[in-house]
């Protein structure tokens, strides 16, 4: 099952152009609804069109919780930008779009939201600012559409413009390793501790024994629901929920991975190729 992410400055529109899209609200928090404001990973899913479940991580846009909103565009298969229709392009639409960028995310759609708002000369303003910020990048390539929440325009056109996406970009490739980061962790009454996140490079299923990073403790898969369903096995580019036995709430933190027993181990060394974005201003020598 595919997974979008969402992308774009704080206020311009993502939660509740999620919630026209799916009828699911995002935000979980009280504190978000009462603010108005996006802090954490929200989740939503539906069908784009017949047979096709898609699950959406919706990430907050504020620059102050920019590492949430690392922590929910891993393992993405498009994204969704959003760009406010009378606002425009603004500081974290570029520093998101960095991350897209530095994350090799290829796929994507482009929304103008809020275009109730927006006067026609101001539209065609911004749609040539996009062109502009966009010209020779992997996301010109990208499809824009213009929509409203509120109105309810464009809403059915992005929902194709979607689901076309997603068929172009492929089906997660079973590699026989499979690797989940986990962005939420919770504890139930009478079910014990619940990890969630999105499946990479491999199949888990039900009984399997799996390691804990840091620490490489094994744990055992009590049970796995995808959206809200149980099911015996999950396949990878899956958000699931995994219930696992003999692990506590304080055992596990966002980022921790679980991966099959014996196939990945801790490290003290890494390589890493530097990347420069855009917007960051100055060079970076050989020396750093």
């Amino acid at each position: 099952m595919p997974i979008i992410g969402t992308a774009g400055h704080v206020d311009h529109g993502k939660s509740t152009l999620i919630k026209a899209l799916t009828g699911k609200d995002p935000d979980r928090w009280q504190e978000e609804k009462e603010r108005g404001l996006t802090i954490d990973l929200g989740f939503a899913w539906t069908e784009l069109r017949p047979g096709m479940t898609t699950g959406f991580v919706d990430v907050p846009g504020h620059e102050r919780f920019m590492k949430n909103m690392l922590a929910g565009v891993g393992a993405l298969d498009a994204a969704l930008l959003v760009v406010a229709a009378d606002q425009g392009w603004m500081p974290q639409t570029e520093e998101h779009f960095s991350v897209l960028k530095l994350l090799g995310i290829k796929h994507g759609v482009i929304a103008l939201t809020r275009s109730d708002l927006a006067s026609k000369d101001t539209l065609e303003l911004v749609q040539l600012e996009l062109e502009e910020r966009i010209a020779a990048t992997l996301l010109q390539s990208w499809p824009v559409v213009i929509t409203s929440a509120v109105t309810g325009a464009g809403i059915d056109l992005l929902r194709k413009a979607l689901a076309n996406t997603l068929e172009r970009s492929g089906t997660p490739q079973d590699r026989g390793r499979p690797r989940l980061w986990i962005d939420r962790s919770f504890s139930i009454s009478g079910t014990g501790l619940v990890v969630t996140g999105t499946l990479t490079g491999g199949i888990v299923h039900q009984d399997m024994e799996l390691n804990l990073f840091p620490g490489s403790a094994t744990v055992r898969v009590r049970g796995l629901q995808i959206y809200e369903r149980e099911v015996e096995s999950v396949q990878p580019g899956t958000r699931v929920a995994i219930n696992l036995a003999g692990l506590e709430r304080e055992d596990v933190t966002r980022g921790s991975l679980l991966a099959a027993v014996g196939q990945a181990r801790e490290s003290t060394q890494f390589l890493v190729q530097i990347h420069t974005v855009r917007s960051i201003g100055i060079k970076i020598s050989s020396r750093g």
